[in-house]
């Protein structure tokens, strides 16, 4: 025989266990954050107006016209890898489990628990420093601009692409 105050034990447990499976969303990134978007299409901009500007070439001669927008665009990338990585990442089971999965497959994880965008962007501000380096150097070809473009066009895309899918 059931008494009320059991059954009202009962359902009161239920209760509890439905509010507390769904108060439960799995988060498997970090939020969403509008001021790394925000800043992420300004550098994007930025950049791609330097590498307009060098796309016929550079010499070495004139190198300290350009120094101050390299060193602009560099320490705007390197500020947002910061904010990136900033952002603390859910450590979970799912997040476990994916990895284990991953790495059985031969796909490599991410270190240190940085975001996509924050390793996009390290990336990139590696490659708009070994462009200014070379361009104080012995100034940059056509080509090797278009190469650089190339490489920091990827990470960029990564990068915009990663941040713009957390808004979800």
């Amino acid at each position: 025989m059931n008494y009320p105050s059991v059954q009202n034990a009962r359902l009161a447990l239920v209760a509890m266990i439905a509010v507390f499976l769904t108060a439960c969303a799995t988060t498997l990134a970090p939020n969403y954050d509008q001021a790394v978007v925000d800043g992420l299409t300004s550098v994007n901009q930025k950049t791609m107006e330097h590498f307009a500007s060098t796309s016929s070439g550079t010499s070495k001669r004139d190198y300290e016209e350009r120094e101050k927008t390299y060193n602009s665009i560099i320490g705007s990338i390197d500020a947002l890898a910061i904010q990136a990585k900033s952002r603390p990442i859910p450590n979970n089971k799912i997040t476990e489990k994916v990895n284990e999965y991953l790495l059985s497959r031969g796909v490599d994880i991410l270190e240190d628990e940085a975001t996509p965008s924050a390793t996009a962007l390290e990336k990139i501000s590696e490659a708009i420093v070994k462009m200014r380096d070379t361009d104080k150097k012995q100034g940059i070809t056509a080509i090797e601009v278009q190469a650089f473009k190339g490489l920091v066009v990827i990470y960029l895309d990564q990068a915009l692409t990663y941040e713009s899918f957390l808004k979800r």
